[in-house]
């Protein structure tokens, strides 16, 4: 049992854009008078609060503790003046909320946050791997990373997106097969509807998620309890990336096969939201 918890601990890590610096907001906060250890300072808090989606709380027995500037001197290791000053810079332009129960929230950190349980990292590296020997002439391999990044997320993701779409061919294939044995015209009803085409509709909290009526049947059947909580999460992911997919309920489908594949360690820890994400949440 101990083995099985220590194969599936979380990672979590910070993602920045290549301008994140050149940013408005990260820009002016470094123009100001000792603006580097501000923005530093702010860095700092956000690695703090990964784990809990940009909440920054202490829970001490049954109380909930707010961090003062004086704890947060400590351990982020920032002089205390630089960091009252700091938090009153992030309060004006946004970057932090103070809640009611004295809880500071990192209002840009939802997007910043990228997380995988070790069990995923395990079976990446081990397709990867698999994918080297197969490779003729390959005669020095480098070592794989220790983490993977988006990027090569994004790749598992995509391939089993194609999995998922030539699943669905071969079901289309085996229809046509059935339906050629039909009458003539059977057959030439049935071409008729196959050349119609197919209208999808907008779905999902930013309405960016496209389904056709039989594909969010299909969402339906496999998922009748959380269809909606899945089309939203997608929509959220979307937006918030720029990304966008060929096939929606295909994305829908590798997420949920992902996730049962670790199941065990896949409930989100102390937020409702995000990583579920397992992509960002994957595999």
């Amino acid at each position: 049992m101990g083995d099985e918890k220590m194969s599936n601990k979380k990672y979590y890590w910070l993602k920045l854009k290549e301008n994140f610096f050149e940013e408005d907001t990260i820009a002016w906060i470094e123009e100001q008078p000792n603006g580097k250890e501000y923005s530093l300072f702010y860095l700092k808090l956000c690695l703090k609060s990964l784990k809990t989606n940009g909440l920054l709380i202490r829970n001490v027995g049954q109380m909930i503790v707010p961090y003062d500037a004086k704890t947060l001197s400590k351990i982020t290791n920032t002089d205390v003046d630089t960091v009252m000053v700091a938090l009153e810079l992030f309060k004006q332009i946004g970057l932090i909320q103070m809640l009611e129960n004295g809880e500071i929230y990192l209002t840009q950190l939802e997007n910043m946050v990228g997380s995988e349980t070790s069990k995923a990292q395990l079976m990446r590296n081990k397709r990867a791997k698999d994918k080297q020997k197969t490779i003729e002439g390959n005669i020095v391999t480098k070592e794989l990373p220790n983490c993977y990044t988006e990027i090569e997320i994004e790749k598992d993701i995509e391939k089993d997106i194609e999995i998922e779409k030539e699943l669905e061919k071969k079901k289309r294939e085996k229809k046509k097969t059935t339906d050629s044995s039909e009458s003539s015209s059977s057959s030439s009803s049935s071409s008729s509807k196959k050349t119609k085409k197919v209208v999808k509709h907008k779905y999902g909290e930013y309405d960016n998620v496209l389904l056709s009526d039989e594909e969010l049947d299909k969402l339906k059947k496999d998922f009748p309890t959380d269809y909606q909580e899945r089309i939203d999460r997608l929509s959220e992911y979307v937006a918030s990336t720029g990304k966008t997919y060929k096939n929606y309920l295909a994305t829908i489908r590798a997420w949920a096969r992902k996730e049962k594949q670790v199941q065990t360690y896949n409930q989100p820890q102390q937020q409702e939201k995000e990583p579920k994400n397992w992509w960002e949440e994957t595999i």
